[in-house]
């Protein structure tokens, strides 16, 4: 239906848009809410930074402090490294700042004084990037990477801290070494001078492997103050291993000794390059933040990360993208009901009309279709359709008043007809017969194209007032017991011996005696009248024509059937029209009023049968019908075949 199928193009339109826009949306909802929370994750690994630049200027400023005091300049001047105050100043500013080392180098790079145990001296660390500086006469600050050696000569206990078993995560970069025993550390150095001479450097700062609390403090600073990791987490990297953080494993301990994923690693510490995205972070996904930690020269040494935990934020875009996707569904079943609405209001008129046309394929007149007002091109299509119809019934009354009267005319002119054409007739055949005197030859074949004539006549007369009958609706069949071999074929054939004779075809019916009907006498004769003259007028001369008969349940079914020229595929539905002939073939030329299967055809569905064709062109036709059998059975002792008409006929 035409409804159906636009609201289904509408729907298809609205369900099309609506996916698209659900879909662009949830992109749209999900860039927003995970962008801004990446956004802040940015901001917050630049606090994170802050944080650890104001303790390394906290450092520096110390060791400034430090290079400024009386007794380290005078030691450094007169090598005076055994003064115990000069040491315990170091111990008491180490622990008053809480620093991890202080160191006093001399001018030659050796440490010749530290503030904690085992207070080793005389080891040369001029070969750190940031003592280097100093010795240059150049305040530097920064983080450097210590051995495990220098750890230990720096304070007890810094390179067992700084020691750990690096553990196996998934997606971490393979490595073959399973513990880290380097250290990073946060350093400064200050030269100590006394005008423009350079007396020694101090030199100290922090361990971060394992220094908890510098990471609690951008916590502190970034997420303030959760150090749960609920809001954001932090860690300091040495290379690719955590160590330290704020990271948690399942056991709630921290994930120190475990190591960044391979795609950061990758980017951050192999090319130097910063990471902000979607990364796995331990056991869980993050909206992370790396950038790489270098130490003065340049070398990436490690990296600096902040992230959120993404979870929460995928399910704040995913209830936003729920209750989108709820709005979208009620939009879109508003939208589908409004769509059916103007689907059915666009449909009705369309509707009506194939209604009334309908009706009016069936003969009858529908009443005028209602304009709807939905459309101004349906309305105005309906307003024609209406208009059409009444200047159809106006002619089609002027026709069949003209059709009645032509019916009539032909009736009429057909019966008055009837009589002098049978007086006509009977006495062609007592001339030809020669019961009225003998005849010559000329007067012969002047007989034989009287009688050609008249038999012509007889058919058209017999065919016009069929016709006649059937248009006024008189041609109703009056059923009646019929033995169809004895009233019918035999002397049909009969009948037809001069047109067998004329045109030397054989006649063979295969028709049995007992093949009795319930139909109208008058109406069977009919038929196989005009469909074994169709045969042999058309047939091929020295041709076989066939009639046969068979039960089928209650009801017979014949066939007539020819050798001849056959008729073409597309010209057969041609045949049961009224006044239809080939006028092609074998046709072509011959006599016929184009009626006679029109009749026939009416007259076997009048009987409630069916009539068919079939054909090989230039070989054979043949016809098919059935007609009611008589119920009744057949009194005993009639014979199964008539000789006279089971047999082939031959032309004489």
């Amino acid at each position: 239906m035409l409804r159906a199928k636009l609201f289904k193009a509408f729907a298809i339109v609205v369900v099309l848009l609506t996916l698209f826009s659900l879909l662009y949306a949830m992109r749209i909802i999900n860039q927003q809410v995970v962008g801004q929370a990446q956004s802040h994750v940015k901001r917050d690994l630049s606090g994170a930074w802050a944080v650890l630049k104001s303790r390394e200027n906290e450092i520096e400023t110390v060791m400034r402090l430090v290079a400024m005091k009386e007794i380290i300049v005078s030691a450094c001047e007169h090598g005076d490294w055994e003064n115990p105050d000069v040491g315990g100043r170091l111990q008491k500013v180490k622990s008053h700042f809480n620093l991890d080392f202080l160191d006093l180098v001399g001018p030659d790079g050796k440490a010749q004084l530290r503030g904690a145990p085992p207070f080793a001296r005389g080891d040369f660390i001029g070969n750190n990037q940031i003592v280097a500086a100093a010795l240059r006469g150049t305040e530097a600050s920064g983080m450097v990477l210590l051995g495990p050696q220098e750890l230990a000569k720096e304070a007890d206990g810094l390179r067992e801290r700084a020691f750990m078993e690096i553990e196996k995560v998934p997606r971490a970069r393979q490595t073959p070494m399973p513990f880290e025993e380097r250290g990073l550390v946060l350093a400064a150095a200050v030269p100590v001078t006394k005008g423009l001479q350079l007396l020694g450097v101090v030199y100290g700062g922090i361990l971060l492997n394992r220094n908890f609390a510098i990471v609690d403090e951008i916590m502190n600073v970034v997420y303030h103050g959760d150090t749960n990791g609920q809001l954001g987490t932090a860690t300091i990297f040495l290379g690719d291993c955590r160590i330290a953080t704020t990271v948690r494993l399942a056991n709630g301990n921290r994930a120190i000794a475990t190591r960044a994923s391979k795609e950061v690693a990758d980017r951050v510490l192999d090319n130097g390059m910063s990471w902000m995205g979607d990364a796995f972070v331990v056991k869980d996904r993050y909206l992370t933040a790396y950038d790489p930690i270098k130490d003065p020269s340049g070398q990436v040494i490690g990296m600096l990360y902040v992230g959120t935990l993404k979870k929460p934020f995928d399910d704040m875009a995913r209830n936003v993208m729920w209750r989108f996707a709820l709005a979208s569904l009620v939009a879109l079943a508003l939208s589908l009901v409004l769509a059916y609405i103007i689907a059915d209001r666009l449909a009705l008129p369309i509707h009506r009309l194939v209604d009334a046309s309908n009706r009016m394929r069936r003969g009858e007149k529908p009443p005028p279709v209602a304009v709807s007002g939905s459309c101004r091109e349906t309305d105005a299509l309906v307003v024609a359709f209406n208009q059409m119809v009444e200047d159809l019934t106006d002619r089609e009354e002027r026709l069949k008043a003209l059709n009645r009267s032509y019916m009539e005319t032909v009736g009429f002119v057909s019966h008055e007809l009837k009589s002098p054409v049978g007086t006509m007739t009977n006495y062609v055949y007592l001339l030809r017969e020669q019961k009225l005197g003998p005849l010559n030859d000329r007067q012969a074949r002047a007989l034989r194209a009287i009688d050609a004539a008249a038999q012509r006549l007889v058919e058209m007369v017999r065919h016009y007032l069929n016709l006649s009958r059937i248009e006024n609706g008189q041609f109703v069949p009056v059923p009646t017991k019929v033995a169809v071999a004895e009233d019918v074929i035999k002397p049909l054939i009969e009948a037809l011996d001069a047109e067998i004779k004329d045109n030397e075809v054989r006649i063979e019916a295969q028709v049995d005696a007992g093949v009795v009907l319930h139909a109208d006498v008058n109406m069977v004769r009919e038929v196989f009248e005009n469909l074994v003259g169709n045969a042999i007028k058309y047939g091929k001369r020295g041709g076989l024509v066939r009639i046969t008969g068979r039960h089928e349940g209650d009801r017979v079914v014949f066939s007539v059937g020819n050798d001849g020229p056959g008729i073409e595929p597309d010209r057969i539905p041609l045949l049961f029209r009224k006044f239809g002939r080939l006028d092609a073939g074998a046709s072509k030329g011959k006599k016929g009023t184009g009626l006679g299967l029109f009749i026939c055809k009416h007259i076997v569905e009048a009987h409630g049968g069916k009539i068919s064709v079939s054909s090989r062109p230039g070989e054979w036709t043949e016809f098919e019908f059935s007609f009611p059998a008589w119920t009744l059975p057949v009194a005993a002792g009639v014979p199964a075949r008539d000789p006279a008409i089971s047999q082939t006929q031959n032309p004489a």
